[in-house]
């Protein structure tokens, strides 16, 4: 059984999230991510360290659940998993060691004309024997 300890970092972005999956190119045999997902992952990464800072979370090596609240600015058909690419690799070393320590993700959308904006929480997982 999973529950989670009560430590929570909450983190609000104001920018529409680049769906890295459609937004990756080949290069010869190099994939690459474009200017608009190397972007949005730098200023989610001074963002996260900033939240960190102020809400005295510090990287962990423990399991995680991830939740993510997205409002999309338009009625465009999204996929909402695709949020979570650019999301996970921006807080990699960072809010945790690795990605792969994220064991419930949770999410939800809604769509608010010409508004683009997200809430995200990580919290601590315990696991009880």
């Amino acid at each position: 059984m999973l529950w989670c300890r009560g430590m929570t970092l909450r983190i609000v972005g104001d920018r529409k999230i680049p769906m890295k999956k459609n937004l990756m190119r080949l290069r010869g045999s190099q994939v690459y991510k474009p200017k608009q997902v190397k972007d949005f992952e730098t200023w989610l990464a001074w963002l996260s360290a900033a939240a960190m800072n102020e809400q005295g979370w510090s990287k962990t090596d423990k399991p995680v659940k991830l939740s993510l609240d997205v409002v999309f600015g338009d009625r465009r058909t999204r996929d909402l998993q695709n949020c979570f690419a650019c999301i996970c690799d921006s807080l990699n070393n960072l809010v945790y060691e690795d990605d792969k320590q994220i064991e419930v993700l949770v999410a939800s959308k809604k769509y608010v004309k010409g508004e683009w904006s997200f809430i995200l929480q990580i919290e601590l997982i315990d696991e009880a024997t």
